[in-house]
């Protein structure tokens, strides 16, 4: 009996430390209070997490995209040249895709504003240009919008 009681307790400790909210800031090591407005438009794609979850009005209010490498000791730049981005949810008949060719999310626009809390936004095959000349793809990122 006591066996059972322990696991029973520690499958519930695990339970609660895996059921943990993710970081709801899409941008990574940096404080909720951005400085430049421009920043807290923009989403990060990042290696690091592949899922986030954001609020269903902050996902709305992004303008451009943009990915980086964390913790690298040079500044460097990579300019997004093209992803897939796939919405499903209570707004969207299955699944509905849109494509972008730059940084900017306009394309996207007529898609995002009907973004509410339960869609869930996938950035696929998402292609880079970064400063070594050549066009790579990178790991997509995804966001379960609340």
């Amino acid at each position: 009996m006591k066996q059972v009681i322990v696991l029973s307790l520690l499958s519930m400790s695990m339970l609660s430390f895996n059921s943990r909210p993710i970081n709801a800031d899409v941008n990574l090591n940096k404080s909720n209070y951005v400085a430049d407005p421009l920043e807290a438009k923009t989403l990060n794609f990042s290696p690091e997490q592949s899922e986030f979850k954001m609020l269903a009005v902050v996902f709305r209010a992004q303008e451009y995209c943009r990915a980086e490498v964390p913790d690298f000791d040079f500044a460097t730049q990579f300019k997004v040249v093209s992803a897939k981005v796939y919405f499903t949810g209570p707004n969207f008949r299955g699944v509905e895709s849109g494509t972008i060719t730059s940084n900017s999310l306009k394309p996207l626009k007529s898609l995002m504003d009907r973004c509410s809390p339960g869609t869930m936004v996938i950035f696929d095959n998402v292609k880079v240009f970064g400063p070594d000349n050549l066009t790579r793809t990178i790991l997509g990122t995804s966001f379960m919008l609340h």
